[in-house]
């Protein structure tokens, strides 16, 4: 295929299934709604203006021209690149084992360095999964920071930017599958394919506030990554998943499920003594206190294994 076939067909593609993707996210809220009986109403609200202020804001960067997607920032990045790669099938699989490697890098960072946390924490904080919790991110991390990860870096190392755009597309999709509603798809586990694939039982783990399921789990398609890096946790039956995170956080409130984690970030750093102790605020994992890191995540389950 020609990359203005190949082009074409993505556009097409996306033009089709974006919004299938929306419609079922309203037919899977309204049930829940309606017929579970069991959707948080004002959780669920302040996701859905979380989804539209990303979405406005998107819009009117873009029209101003100070919004970069996948696109734009791959191509930058291939421009840049020392290797050229091509269409051909064998860098499709090299670009899925780096883009992959990517998305595992940035979602590892936003869980380990608090500034990127608080980016991150607001769709990590509601008490329930669904599609629109799977909508729901910050707009500064939709609007500058995926793209330099699933755009820029994998073409920096020679990945085509058509193939970073046709694996953002499928993992775009399947991504928001994996927040399909434990009410709809109830067990969300597939057998020998999560050997292989990120299924909806996987991520309901990464979602979790069980201290054996916190920080496991960032690929979005495979499991690769998570399999060389130590960090693939399947779901256990006798743990069930407990959503939401350790800060107590008003999720029907836009305000405090998307802000609450930066305000508190800059108490911690106006309250520091020094420059290091308040740089340490900002860039070590949430948790983390001058001298003390026992309320970090990697701390608590060192101090688990020891029991």
């Amino acid at each position: 295929m020609y990359p203005s076939e190949l082009q074409k067909t993505l556009e097409q593609l996306t033009a089709v299934l974006l919004p299938a993707m929306f419609l079922y996210l309203l037919l899977e809220v309204g049930f829940l709604r309606f017929r579970r009986r069991a959707l948080v109403v004002g959780e669920a609200g302040a996701c859905g203006i979380g989804l539209v202020v990303a979405a406005v804001v998107t819009g009117l960067l873009s029209l101003f021209g100070l919004a970069a997607g996948v696109m734009v920032l791959a191509t930058f990045g291939a421009s840049l690149s020392p290797v050229e790669g091509t269409l051909a099938w064998p860098w499709w699989i090299y670009g899925w084992v780096v883009y992959e490697f990517f998305y595992w890098v940035q979602h590892w960072a936003a869980h380990k360095i608090r500034l990127l946390w608080c980016l991150h924490a607001p769709h990590h904080a509601p008490g329930s999964i669904h599609m629109l919790v799977g909508a729901n991110h910050h707009f500064l991390e939709s609007v500058f920071y995926f793209p330099i990860f699933l755009g820029f870096l994998p073409a920096l190392f020679g990945v085509p930017p058509l193939v970073c755009v046709a694996l953002n597309l499928l993992d775009v999709l399947w991504g928001s599958f994996l927040h399909i509603s434990d009410r709809v798809v109830v067990q969300g586990r597939y057998g020998w394919l999560e050997r292989f694939l990120q299924t909806p039982a996987h991520h309901r783990v990464h979602h979790g506030k069980n201290l054996l399921y916190m920080d496991t789990n960032y690929n979005s398609i495979t499991v690769l990554w998570d399999r060389i890096f130590g960090t693939l946790q399947p779901l256990k039956d006798e743990e069930p998943v407990a959503y939401g995170i350790t800060q107590e956080v008003n999720t029907a409130s836009y305000a405090d499920l998307h802000f609450g984690e930066f305000s508190r970030l800059w108490s911690d750093v106006g309250r520091a003594d020094s420059w290091r102790d308040k740089l340490g605020y900002i860039f070590q994992p949430p948790g983390w206190k001058p001298g003390d890191r026992s309320g970090t995540v990697a701390a608590a389950k060192a101090a688990g294994l020891e029991r």
